[in-house]
Formats: C-alpha cells, structure tokens, sequence
C-alpha cells in the first residue's frame, strides 16, 4: 500500500470524507494521563506499525506542541482535531495525510482515514486494516456485551465517528439549512461546522456525521452515513435549480462577480475569499464556469486560511490574492 487516500463520487458537492476510529489502550487510565505516558503509548502504535514493513515508511512520528502555530496548522489541515492541539500529544500520519493516528486526544488513539468525495466504505476499510494491525500488537479496551470502551460514552461500542463534509451554500442561504438539520437528528445524524463539535460552518462546508456508535455495526453506520448524505446531496441540488428558477440572472451575477474578484484582486481577507470560492464553487457545478476542478476549488478553502499563509495580516492578504490568481487563471464564465 503505497497512498491512503481514498477518492469517491459526489465531488462537486461534497470535500472530503472522514472515518475515525476510538481506542484504549488496555492497562491506563482515560483521564490525567502525562505526556510520558502518551509517548509510551506513542513508541506502541509506531512499533506495531513497523510490523508491516509494507506500510511503515510510509508514516511519520510528530510531538504535538500545546497551542503551537505547527499544531494549528495540522488542525486546518484536518490532520488532528483542535482539543489534541490545545493539550498536545502525538500524531502518527500517512506522507499523503490520508491516515492519521492521534494519540492523547479525548482517547488514548484515535484512528482516521480521510478522503475524497463521497467514499465512506473505502475509507472504512482502510480504517479496519490498520485498526486490526494495530490491536494484533497493543490489547485494546473491549467489553463482549458494550464493544470497545471509550472515555465519553457517546463513543462506546463501535468507536465509530464516520462524516461527510459537504458545500451547502445554497440551503444555507435560503433558510433550509435548520430544515436538514432537523432531518438529519431524526436519521441519527448530527450537523456541525467544518472542524467538528463546538465549531462554526465556514465557507458554507458543513460536517454530517453519526450520532449513535452502540447498537448498529460498521457496516450499518456507514450505509445510513451515505443514504443520508446523498439525501442532503439532493436537496442542496434542488435548492440550487430553485435559485436558478427564480433568480437566474442574480445568481450568475454573483458567479462571475466572484470570479472577477478571485482573477484581478491584489489584496483579499479570509472572509471575502471563502464567499468568492463558495460561488466559484457554484458556478462549476451548475454549468456558469469551467476551466477549474471542483476539488482544487474546494481544497483552497483550506489554503487561504491564516495559519496556513503565515506572516502579517497585510502579507497574507496580499499573498492569498496572488494564490487565488493562479489559482482561476484558466478559470472561464460560459455565456
């Protein structure tokens, strides 16, 4: 196995797809554990690792420095999540950041395979083989009735947390979001902002991923994980033929307004660059634009981001332009 990141459908519409596995390491305590003990814990995963020569070099060990501009940066990357990068710990991750292992996060390991588009079973199975290698060296916390035991009970049996990100601009924008959110509870799914618990939607990406770990397998999470995406899939595709029905003279307009904007700008702040992607974004999909990957677009949400620049605000305002110019420079409105 040379890459772990896996590539699915749906890609004008959803960014990426995370599968994230909790473990616990038989024989430690869940709570008040030091950076000693996490670095044990660490040197395990990395020497179970080493174990399948086939896949070992292609992983890297790093310390996680508490509320380090390195730790932020991995968390705008979707590498650790913002609790590892506020108490530091460990991150053990693929050269291509398909496959991460957090250690020292809310549980001792926390297992994730990322990709992109719509592929919730293959990154399910990427998950699998590497769990399984792991917990064929290090014993595992697990219960025969309640399944593998988690520091938050929300996570016991499966220890199973699968998500989708998903670009709603549209149903955002029009009211309906609070409509899907209410639908997707009712399906066992949670709506969050793009770095998960406790964060806010930024750039129109929302997170939907599973409530419920006990009760139902794998498999089963995952299945209902994609019905319920491609329901949302619809319904922000309905919504957006709605705006087109009504308003299809304002839509392009704000389209190639932001298409102008990201061609010629010299200076631009996060926030003007995240609205002109989300309609850049639109206008790819809906058929007013070409000449840029649905995924490039949706990838330089990330990349505009502060921590990610570095340097002054007026430096990275400037810089962010200079790389959104290159970025839609065969970017073409279709008439």
């Amino acid at each position: 196995m040379s890459a772990f990141t896996q590539k699915g459908g749906f890609t004008d519409l959803v960014a990426t797809t995370r599968v994230r596995l909790a473990r616990n390491v038989h024989g430690y305590t869940y709570r008040g554990l030091g950076m000693g003990e996490y670095k044990e814990i660490a040197d395990r995963v990395w020497s179970a690792l080493q174990t399948a020569p086939a896949i070992a070099s292609e992983f890297k060990m790093t310390e996680i420095r508490a509320g380090s501009r390195e730790a932020a940066a991995l968390v705008e990357k979707h590498l650790i999540s913002p609790d590892l990068a506020r108490k530091g710990g460990y991150l053990i991750a693929s050269n291509d950041g398909g496959a991460a292992i957090m250690i020292g996060e809310e549980d001792h390991i926390r297992l994730q395979v990322l990709g992109t588009g719509l592929c919730p079973r293959e990154c399910m199975e990427t998950a699998r083989r590497l769990a399984a290698l792991l917990e064929g060296q290090i014993p595992m916390d697990y219960d025969e009735k309640l399944g593998y035991l988690t520091a938050c009970p929300s996570n016991l049996g499966t220890g199973l947390r699968a998500s989708v990100m998903l670009h709603l601009p549209v149903m955002a924008a029009s009211g309906g979001l609070s409509q899907m959110m209410s639908w997707a509870g009712r399906q066992g799914f949670t709506v969050r902002g793009a770095y998960g618990e406790g964060s806010e939607a930024t750039g129109a990406f929302f997170q939907l991923s599973n409530q419920i770990t006990l009760g139902l397998s794998e498999d089963a999470i995952i299945d209902k994980l994609i019905d319920a995406s491609t329901g949302v899939i619809e319904a922000e595709k309905k919504a957006r033929e709605q705006l087109r029905t009504r308003d299809e003279i304002g839509l392009s307009d704000k389209v190639c307004r932001a298409a102008g904007t990201l061609k010629t700008a010299r200076r631009i702040d996060t926030t003007e660059a995240l609205d002109c992607l989300s309609y850049v974004l639109i206008g790819l999909q809906m058929g007013y634009l070409k000449g840029l990957p649905s995924q490039e677009a949706m990838a330089a949400q990330q990349a505009v981001r502060p921590v990610l620049l570095g340097g002054a605000a007026g430096e990275r305002d400037v810089k962010r332009a200079s790389f959104l110019r290159a970025l839609v420079e065969k970017l073409e409105v279709l008439e």
